[in-house]
């Protein structure tokens, strides 16, 4: 009764202002449908059946049926309700599609571009590791005041094993590669030399056959390998009685004992660059063939698995009691602490940082996303006033008008997302396909439903999150201003504009934070560019060769040098090649073997010992490489023949033990009361190589010569203007004359090498920097969004303005200011922010401080021009309003 009245009163109302000329057409059409959309609403309800059933009731005395009937109703109504709201958004979604179509690819992206970075923080961070009860296993180090972190020594992980009480099992391995010769084609395989029970920490069962036992730990014992699952059906058919047969490795029979399950992780490798997840193809037992009192050689990783009740602390108090028992027995266990490290932590590694990092500049991202749609949203809620007046005319309260304006925001976000999971499954293939050789994890990142049901949470959470702000905003409508017969257009109130400027600030601050954030990684991988990497690696090529065979082990050391005299020597006489050189490693490629020493008339510090990284170099191993000579000379093949013992050193080494000094002739000594003749001369000092390009400097080291102390692994060197492919074919062939029975492994350019090393920085710089671009331009979009429709709204003004005189250029600098006022307070917030949060950077930047002024100035400039950039169109637009039309309307 009541709201057919109040109809009457509205319908009247307009019919005046129709009359009049002062409401559009539009108007009507407006009324007419949400009339009907209230009538569909009350057929939906029922409400009059409703009401004379409990008036029904309620004279039969039914109060439990009253509360039913209630109950029942309210259902029904919230049902309705909800359908109404989505009917309805989906029909304003209809007529407007260039709105809807902007604001929902916007959330896309954004949405999308978080989903797909957190299924890489899932499966690299969050996801366990395919271990059972992963959460108890841990690796071991050593670490003292000179070496935080530091392999193992065999004997000494033997003794934590049999002497400890807190892990489940104990086990240590070692990278063995070896060669296998069965098909007649040699081959190089990846292998690990374990000790019993490594199988057992990992909480693997080989698929058939059996893991390694403590016997067989026994050099004395024969021979015996486990195959991984992809080598099993590779080179074995996947033949089930593959048991007991033999293989050929090394030229030497091993008895196959396992097989193991396919999708077994390696647990990483720190000292011999293998990472976790890289494929291994066999594994034998670890040989304790050495002196058990020799404690100072340290090449073992050890893993362990804590038992059931055990806590970290727990196992590395006793594990330390155990190695200080050891240092009252040994001399080499002096000084040393055991540190136990979850394994989990210990793969990831300072990946957990930079995914963090990035996770958070994504959502940023969200964010500026999301005060983009709630701009737009407030936008269209001032435009749609008329029509939310209408309906609170027609009895919508303003808590159901702030539900519908809501539901078309949840409806937007949901579309959004549905678009954005499918970019995250393209964006997915993509990260992956950038991430680093080395990246953690990298097999364990892949697209499932838990990747879907994340873009569902944040379309849901997002939706909410700017939805709520324009839909409180615009259910907040003035009757009597709203319908007021001398109303223009749609009005501006105060709250709404302060809303929307708050939010464009908002969203500049946070552009302006992830550009600074890009900005540093942008300096930071400049500077790693720019620093010497201290050799030369173009037109360079290399290759490994191992002489792990029968026919090598036991031969003299000139056999071993004189065979890759001679490989050098073929490959050096090949057309096209400038200089070939072998030595036991690369640059770059984590080779990090120390050994301590002596110096002549030196003492070493109080509680340590002089020491350096050690290698074996041919003469031209340096020249090949471009590592420059700096004083001194390279060896010559006379040098050992004359029963001189010398060797080459590094800058650094010459720096930190001849500070101020020529350390060219002077001597050390590997010995601890050594003998003249075991005295060696410094006779060159090369240049500094660093472990990695972004490491704060190089560490000291020397090289004995090639005939002083060859290796049975060695790196080839080969530098010539052709193509890497054929300086390679010249490695290859020139090995299989030598000996058929040798494989060649790990072929790569120094170009290669070098890019691998940059490609983690790559990494970074390309995601923050594409963010950051991202955001920037969002934060442009919406700046220029809120311009443009705070001068649509007041065309009328700048009208009247230049009617009154005032000059196209006096609108253009007053529209300009008041969007840069908004910019400029936004890039200063933005500048406060990187002041407070620049350290989480820190340790992912390389000679760049994380409050570098260079970088904020550069990031203000950058925000303010995008800002200006935005500003100028709508600024420009305002000048061409034409006076007569603004002078007719009043």
């Amino acid at each position: 009764m009541y709201l057919s009245r109040w109809l009457d009163v509205v319908r009247a109302r307009i019919r005046s202002l129709l009359r009049r000329g002062q409401v559009e057409s539009e108007l009507e059409k407006e009324l007419r449908f949400h009339l009907e959309q209230q009538a569909e609403a009350n057929r939906a309800e029922g409400m009059p059946a409703v009401e004379a059933r409990l008036k029904a009731t309620h004279r039969l005395g039914g109060t439990a049926q009253i509360s039913e009937e209630c109950r029942d109703a309210r259902r029904t109504n919230a049902v309705a309700d909800m359908l109404q709201d989505l009917r309805y958004a989906a029909r304003t979604f209809v007529r407007t599609p260039g709105f809807s179509a902007a604001i929902v690819l916007t959330m896309a992206l954004a949405i999308g571009a978080n989903t797909a970075i957190f299924s890489v923080v899932h499966g690299v961070l969050l996801r366990p590791l395919p271990y059972p009860h992963a959460d108890q296993m841990v690796r071991l180090f050593l670490n003292s005041s000179e070496f935080p972190k530091f392999p193992l020594n065999p004997f000494d992980l033997r003794d934590y094993r049999d002497r400890s009480r807190s892990f489940e099992s104990l086990a240590g391995y070692s990278r063995d590669d070896l060669q296998l010769s069965r098909t007649g084609k040699p081959e190089k395989l990846t292998g690990f030399a374990v000790t019993s029970g490594f199988f057992h920490v990992l909480g693997a069962k080989p698929m058939i056959g059996r893991e390694f036992t403590r016997r067989e730990e026994l050099p004395s014992n024969g021979h015996f390998v486990v195959l991984s699952n992809q080598l099993w059906r590779s080179r074995f058919a996947a033949d089930p009685a593959v048991l007991g047969q033999k293989t050929i490795l090394n030229g030497e029979a091993y008895t196959i004992v396992g097989v193991m399950p396919q999708g077994l992780e390696h647990p990483g490798n720190d000292y011999h660059a293998v990472a976790y997840g890289k494929p291994v193809d066999v594994w034998i037992p670890f040989p304790f063939k050495d002196d058990p009192a020799n404690r100072g050689s340290h090449f073992m990783d050890g893993i362990g698995r804590l038992k059931n009740g055990v806590s970290l602390g727990q196992a590395k108090t006793e594990i330390n009691a155990v190695m200080a028992q050891l240092a009252r027995e040994h001399e080499g266990d002096r000084n040393w602490r055991v540190n136990l490290t979850p394994l989990h932590r210990e793969i990831v590694g300072g990946t957990r940082r930079l995914l963090w990092i990035l996770l958070g500049a994504v959502s940023v991202v969200l964010l500026i996303a999301c005060v983009n749609a709630a701009n737009l949203l407030l936008a269209r809620a001032t435009v749609r006033e008329r029509e939310i007046a209408l309906r609170s005319a027609l009895g919508a309260r303003r808590g159901r008008l702030a539900r519908q304006l809501l539901t078309e925001s949840i409806l937007i976000s949901l579309a959004g997302a549905a678009l954005g999971a499918v970019l995250a499954v393209a964006g997915v293939k993509v990260l992956v396909s950038l991430l680093p050789a080395d990246f953690p994890r990298a097999s364990d990142i892949h697209v499932n439903a838990l990747l879907f049901l994340f873009a569902l949470v944040v379309a849901l959470v997002t939706g909410v999150l700017f939805g709520l702000a324009p839909a409180w905003q615009g259910s907040a409508i003035d009757l009597r201003h709203s319908l007021h017969e001398g109303s223009r257009g749609v009005t501006n109130s105060r709250g709404s504009l302060r809303l929307r400027n708050t939010l464009v600030v908002s969203e500049v601050a946070l552009a302006c934070l992830l550009l600074i954030g890009g900005g540093l990684m942008l300096r930071s991988f400049v500077n790693l560019l720019r620093t010497d990497p201290g050799f030369r690696p173009a037109g360079v090529t290399a290759a490994s060769i191992s002489l792990r065979t029968p026919n090598y082990d036991s031969v003299k050391p000139e056999v071993i040098s004189r065979f890759y005299e001679q490989l050098i020597s073929h490959i050096a006489h090949q057309p096209g090649v400038t200089i070939v050189g072998a030595g036991t490693d690369l640059p770059w490629t984590g080779y990090n073997e120390n050994t301590g020493f002596i110096i002549e008339g030196k003492q070493p510090p109080p509680h340590s010992d002089f020491h350096a990284r050690y290698h074996t170099a041919s003469p031209d191993y340096f020249r090949a490489l471009g590592i420059p000579l700096l004083r001194g000379r390279f060896s010559k093949a006379h040098d050992s023949k004359d029963g001189r013992r010398s060797l080459i050193i590094n800058r650094a080494t010459e720096r930190l033990y001849w500070p101020g000094e020529n350390a060219v002739g002077k001597r050390i000594s590997f010995e601890d009361h050594p003998k003249e003749k075991d005295w060696l001369t410094v006779i060159g000092v090369v240049g500094d190589v660093k472990d990695t390009p972004a490491s704060d400097a190089a560490e000291p080291a020397f090289w004995w010569s090639l005939r002083e102390a060859p290796f049975l692994d060695m790196a080839v060197v080969v530098r010539g203007n052709l193509p890497p492919e054929k300086l390679a074919s010249y490695i290859r062939t020139a090995v299989h004359d030598l000996d058929p029975n040798l494989a060649v492994a790990d072929v790569q350019s120094m170009q290669e090498v070098v890019a691998q090393n940059y490609a983690s920085a790559r990494f970074s710089l390309l995601l923050t920097g594409l963010f950051a671009l991202l955001a920037l331009t969002l934060a442009a979009i919406g700046t220029y969004g809120v311009i443009s429709y705070s001068m649509n709204q007041r065309r009328h003004e700048f009208g009247l303005r230049i009617a009154l005189g005032a000059q196209p250029n006096d609108v253009l600098a007053f529209v300009f200011r008041q969007g840069m006022k908004l910019a400029i307070a936004g890039t200063v917030i933005g500048l406060l922010c990187s002041l407070l949060f620049g350290h989480v950077l820190g340790s992912l930047l390389y000679q760049v401080n994380e409050h570098d002024p260079l970088t904020m100035a550069g990031a203000f400039l950058a925000a303010l021009m995008a800002a200006a950039a935005a500003c100028y169109v709508p600024a420009r637009r305002a000048t061409h309003n034409d006076p007569m039309n603004s002078l007719r309307a009043d």
